[in-house]
């Protein structure tokens, strides 16, 4: 039930500043937390917020990283350590975006949703695109059992055709 009502509820907004760099996510959900990725490397790059104040906000950020933006849900105390590994199909499209935006506010285009199939014990999970395919996938480092769980992720990365 709880579920239903978030997805429900209007979508989260994730909105890059290019200079400085900042991200500020709007509309969240107060169940959930977010933190930070480099989108590279799939490192999680900051502890998760929790969205109890209407927007979460990451300022400071380093300009020459691209990030990516998870959601968790039942976080409790926890402090939850997450990785991602994006399929080599993906490309980040982050400069591209940036250079046409004439340095004003981007919204981030792209969000991933997180296939739960059942089987996931190893506390692996696959992101899928909106299609439903595999784009990648995300892995619980801290091992904490049935919490906290991934529940989404924003990126700029995008599925590379030219190579079809």
């Amino acid at each position: 039930m709880e579920q239903n009502k978030i997805l429900n509820e209007t979508p989260e907004q994730i909105v890059l500043t290019p200079n400085p760099r900042r991200i500020e996510i709007n509309h969240v959900h107060p169940a959930r937390a977010y933190g930070l990725f480099d989108s590279e490397t799939g490192t999680q790059v900051s502890e998760f917020k929790k969205g109890t104040d209407g927007k979460v906000e990451f300022a400071n950020l380093e300009p020459s990283k691209h990030y990516d933006v998870g959601a968790i849900e039942g976080m409790g105390d926890e402090k939850p350590q997450f990785t991602i590994a994006w399929t080599p199909h993906m490309k980040d499209d982050t400069e591209t975006i940036l250079k046409n935006s004439h340095n004003l506010p981007v919204i981030y285009p792209q969000a991933y949703t997180i296939k739960d199939n059942g089987s996931n014990s190893n506390n692996t999970f696959d992101i899928a695109d909106y299609k439903g395919n595999t784009v990648g996938q995300v892995m619980n480092l801290s091992q904490t059992g049935d919490k906290p769980k991934i529940r989404g992720i924003w990126s700029l990365k995008i599925k590379d055709d030219t190579q079809k």
